[in-house]
């Protein structure tokens, strides 16, 4: 058992004696073993005095997704009926958590440019999207202000793009390609996440 100086936080391993069962309910992470109260996981110790439970709060959060909320990842399929992400992060309470899951976008709208269709977003890209579809695999749209491409790479050299011109240049290859780019291209929130 750990005691933090000066917060007065008590940090358990499994095993460490919270207290007994004549003082405390088992709480959260912990089990009775022997009328005593035992940590069932790593964490700091939360007693309840005034319904008298002692628990242990690992500082793992259960993340329950809802439309409209937002998501960072990474684009891993790509064709004519759908792309599929694989979702690395979800914005709650203002911060980015860690959150892994499927999602996909269906009806992926292209640019035209000079009569060719070009893709709005390419296999490897990083992007930020919103739920609309809560489901076994989550429906993502691009549609809105924050949306849209955060990193990408060239389709030709896989260098990554950078942005000039309201277009993502590749600077190997000296040619642009259009994305679907969100306004804060290349942040530092989502690059750390791909790690």
């Amino acid at each position: 058992m750990i005691a933090m100086n000066g917060n007065k936080k008590t940090i358990v391993i499994p095993g460490d004696f919270l207290g007994y069962s004549e003082e405390y309910l088992p709480g959260k992470n912990t089990m009775e073993v022997n009328s005593k109260i035992i940590s069932a996981s790593f964490g700091e110790v939360v007693k309840n005095d005034r319904e008298l439970v002692a628990s242990v709060d690992n500082g793992i959060r259960k993340i329950y997704p809802k439309n409209e909320d937002i998501i960072y990842g990474r684009i891993v399929k790509n064709d004519s009926r759908q792309v599929s992400i694989q979702i690395v992060g979800i914005e709650k309470s203002g911060k980015v958590e860690k959150y892994f899951a499927d999602g996909y976008i269906r009806n992926v709208q292209d640019y035209k440019r000079d009569e060719r269709k070009v893709q709005t977003i390419h296999i490897g890209d990083l992007i930020r999207g919103r739920i609309i579809r809560v489901g076994q695999n989550l429906e993502i749209t691009l549609n809105g202000k924050r949306l849209g491409v955060l990193k990408s790479r060239c389709s030709r050299c896989s260098e990554v793009l950078v942005l000039k011109n309201g277009a993502l240049f590749c600077e190997n290859c000296n040619r642009s390609e259009m994305r679907k780019i969100a306004p804060d291209y290349s942040a530092p929130e989502f690059v750390e996440m791909e790690r």
